[in-house]
């Protein structure tokens, strides 16, 4: 398994492990799968980093976490990752067991570029260090080598390469299938109505406080522009843009106070919905009052609710049952590939039919 700074942390609510229970050392085995071994310390280099990337996102270290739930989260993400190393495993002997021995040289040779090349960097920009050394010490002082790293890499890659070629080709999606996919998820292609708009502010706070002082100030900026607009009532486009970056207070006056399609209705302060629902295309606000200070606004483009169209709808469908259809093949070559396998994990016990299946998420049950 590579180790992956989107790991979730186990819930905080799992079951604690025995309080008797022994620490795992590095060198011992922890699953057999068929005549092949995974050692702790094929996953113990990974468990920590994964814990402290993970509490880092939340301001925490490992030093903040009590030393029993601590383990808890040890425990499930080394159980995780050993149940992800055991399909590697299992698919990386079905290669091997079509594969003269002598083939495997050039094999791990030909990887060997693209271990140098990605694989190094990523694990140095993972653990912090500058140079190849370096990362060698780290992963040293982690109870693992550089070596065997490349190894789970070599089996990694292969296995997943020999699974993508063994699934059958998906079969092209029909017209039928993509109309049935669409008229069972009308509501995903629904859209609200929608407004295009711009928009002068100023803000109370900007102003001391000072309302009189906020009112004025907008109205000087609306008087600016009311001209430009009120001369040429046919104009659709934006006119609040050079006012707006100088001395609008708005969340969007660096981009001249333009807002892009906005669901209608979906702002905090009422009038401002009601007049982006009401104003004619072009024409701008009176003085409208929010929470947070005074608003002018005018409305650019509206567009009323309604549904994407199985027309405009098909690409996306297409991805989306191709990427349905290629990981419904790939599960059942897995599958395939579990059926007779026989495991062993020190959290499970013996695992073959429907319980290796359920163990590794399979939902074909064997």
């Amino acid at each position: 398994m590579a180790m992956s700074a989107s790991a979730q942390l186990p819930p905080a609510e799992a079951a604690a492990p025995p309080a008797d229970a022994k620490l795992i050392e590095g060198g011992e085995i922890i699953a057999r799968v068929g005549d092949q071994v995974i050692l702790a310390s094929d996953v113990m280099w990974q468990v920590d980093r994964i814990l402290e990337m993970q509490l880092a996102k939340m301001g925490k270290t490992l030093a903040d976490v009590p030393a029993e739930q601590l383990a808890t989260y040890r425990q499930q993400i080394m159980r995780g990752m050993v149940m992800q190393l055991i399909d590697t495993k299992l698919v990386f002997a079905e290669f091997t067991r079509t594969v003269p021995p002598e083939n495997m040289a050039k094999i791990e040779e030909a990887i060997a570029g693209p271990f140098e090349e990605s694989e190094i960097p990523r694990l140095m920009k993972i653990f912090g260090v500058s140079d190849r050394a370096q990362l060698e010490a780290t992963l040293k002082r982690a109870g693992i080598s550089l070596k065997d790293v490349q190894r789970q890499f070599v089996e990694r890659t292969v296995a997943g390469e020999w699974l993508r070629q063994q699934t059958p080709k998906p079969q092209p999606i029909s017209h039928e299938a993509m109309l049935a996919y669409y008229q069972d998820h009308l509501k995903e292609y629904e859209y609200p109505a929608q407004v295009r708009w711009e928009e002068l502010m100023v803000r109370f706070d900007r102003m001391g406080g000072d309302r009189t002082a906020a009112w004025q100030a907008l109205g000087a900026m609306g008087n600016e522009v009311w001209g430009k607009a009120a001369a040429n009532p046919s104009l659709r486009g934006p006119v609040f843009g050079e006012i707006a970056k100088a001395r609008s207070h708005g969340f969007t006056a660096s981009e001249g106070g333009l807002h892009d399609w906005t669901t209608l209705g979906a702002l905090k302060c009422e009038e401002l919905n009601a007049a982006l629902a009401t104003l004619a295309i072009g024409q701008m606000s009176n003085r409208i009052e929010s929470e947070t200070g005074f608003h002018i606004v005018r409305v650019l483009e509206r567009k009323a609710a309604g549904r994407k169209p199985f027309t405009e709808a098909q690409a996306e469908i297409v991805e989306t049952l191709q990427a349905e259809q290629k990981e419904a093949l790939h599960q059942a070559q897995l599958a395939k590939i579990r059926r007779n396998a026989r495991v062993w994990t020190i959290f499970d016990g013996e695992l073959s039919g429907p319980r290796l299946a359920e163990a590794l998420g399979d939902k074909k049950k064997g």
